[in-house]
């Protein structure tokens, strides 16, 4: 017998059931739909093995289905995937030379649409390939025409509840990429490092506190020092200043929980503009917020000593300076978790910045209470409360990004009387004055913007369409946690 060779045989059926329409919903099955809309693979490169083994569990599912005569659906699509897509191609660039303010934001966006064009054929010749029985004239991308309609109504109608809003915020940044970046995207890494010690002087000259800190560079961004409200060695202390060395600049003794009597010295720097949990501290107690570092990680006027300095170079500048000074108190080693860019390795900054958030609350506590009541299935069901516990601890979600490739924010600012309009389509003028001077908000939003919605954009909506109306929801998805 002749050795079996796959490769024409595959293709060959694969192309003959393709043009017969056998992975379309048949006229004439019965039932409850039965749907899958593809986790749609991003065009950064290539599939990998774990697409080939969630697409493969998908079409056992819709194999299934399609033979006990149900109609069944199985919607193929790709993700423009903003910033990984956007290094990608930030990359190539690097290596012929180029930057992309070179090209500017038009011709980037036409090397990024090219390497999509290209990575999309590959990606559907591999599903193709695998055989997977996708319905392929329903194709959809989430940055075609389509979807970015849907995307801007969404925006839109959003904006017009109240539920996304522009605020000034603590947020992920990367210096490299120069952007914010969602939790999901900072890789904590265990890293040896020291806590410093360093002295404050008491304004009145009768002494002085001790801080400690992993990250002195930031001192310059000090608005408080915080003491625990409880704390019988240190609390007589709130009320008074301190001087902030190098920069002589008064700042208050404060009582706040935060601080933890039996961590460190007692006493802790408050700099809400550089981290997280001093962020809240400070909203807590109407503390100013300077920022000390622009969005390089260079330290700017603020930091006073160290300005024009890179961040780590001023960390050592800073050491130098106060121990000069006699108010530097020794270290102590310590491990800890130091944040990183999972797609350019740099360590990320907590950075203040405007960007635009999503209220998520009102949403999670639906989306808790879908899985609570057994709308939604999670399995294995022991995710269940790893998601109760995700939900119940979000926070507002940051959904712009300072990127070039992705959905631009439908927001424009009128140049002659500042009047902000969102609309749909761009508009002529402003509603406000009437002038032509429009600008759009350069910022893009979070890729996962446009795949929150893609189980139902990919049939239509917002439009009222057939497909809407017999296939949404969906029936499974099958994806990796």
């Amino acid at each position: 017998m002749a050795q079996y060779s796959p490769e024409g045989i595959e293709t060959r059926w694969y192309d003959a059931w393709e043009q017969a329409g056998l992975f379309a919903p048949a006229a004439d099955a019965e039932g409850e739909p039965f749907v899958i809309t593809l986790p749609p693979p991003n065009v950064t490169g290539v599939l990998h093995m774990g697409h080939c083994l969630s697409n493969s569990v998908q079409d056992v599912l819709i194999r299934w289905m399609r033979m006990r005569g149900r109609p069944t659906l199985w919607v193929p699509g790709t993700d423009h995937a903003s910033i990984a897509t956007e290094n990608v191609v930030l990359r190539q660039l690097r290596e012929q030379g180029v930057r992309k303010e070179d090209l500017g934001r038009d011709g980037f966006l036409e090397k990024a649409w090219a390497w999509k064009e290209h990575t999309h054929d590959v990606i559907t010749s591999q599903l193709r390939r695998l055989g997977c029985s996708l319905d392929w004239p329903r194709e959809a991308f989430t940055m075609d025409e389509p979807r970015s309609r849907a995307v801007v109504h969404c925006f839109k109608t959003l904006k017009e509840q109240g539920l996304i809003y522009r605020d000034l915020y603590l947020v992920n940044w990367c210096p490299h990429c120069l952007t914010a970046i969602s939790d999901d995207e900072v890789e904590h890494k265990e890293k040896q490092g020291s806590l410093w010690r360093l002295r404050y002087p008491l304004s009145d000259g009768s002494g002085h506190v001790t801080v400690a800190t992993t990250r002195p560079e930031t001192m310059f961004g000090d608005t408080a020092v915080a003491v625990h409200p409880d704390d019988p060695k240190r609390k007589h202390l709130i009320g008074r200043t301190v001087i902030l060395p190098l920069v002589e600049r008064e700042i208050p003794i404060i009582g706040d929980h935060h601080a933890d009597p039996e961590k460190g010295t007692g006493f802790v720097k408050i700099t809400p503009a550089h981290d997280p949990n001093d962020f809240e501290v400070g909203r807590r107690h109407d503390l100013p917020q300077v920022i000390c570092m622009d969005e390089k990680g260079v330290m700017n006027a603020e930091a006073g000593p160290t300005a024009g300095l890179d961040r780590f170079a001023a960390r050592k500048k800073t050491l130098e300076l106060l121990e000069a000074a006699g108010l530097y108190d020794g270290d102590q080693k310590t491990v800890h978790q130091v944040g990183h860019h999972d797609r350019c390795g740099t360590i990320i900054e907590p950075y203040l910045s405007r960007q635009w958030f999503l209220r998520m609350g009102e949403m999670a506590a639906r989306a808790t209470a879908a899985v609570e009541d057994g709308t939604i299935a999670l399995v294995p069901e022991r995710w269940v409360g790893v998601y109760r516990n995700w939900m119940t601890n979000i926070r507002d979600w940051c959904i712009s990004r300072q990127l070039w490739w992705g959905h631009r924010i439908p927001v424009w600012t009128c140049g002659s009387c500042g009047a902000e309009t969102c609309e749909v389509d761009e508009p002529a003028a402003c509603p406000a004055c009437g002038a032509a001077a429009l600008r759009q908000d350069p910022d893009v939003l979070d890729t996962w913007f446009s795949s929150w919605l893609w189980t139902f954009s990919p049939l239509g909506w917002p439009e009222e369409t057939e497909d809407l109306r017999r296939f949404h929801p969906t029936s499974v998805l099958v994806t990796a946690p």
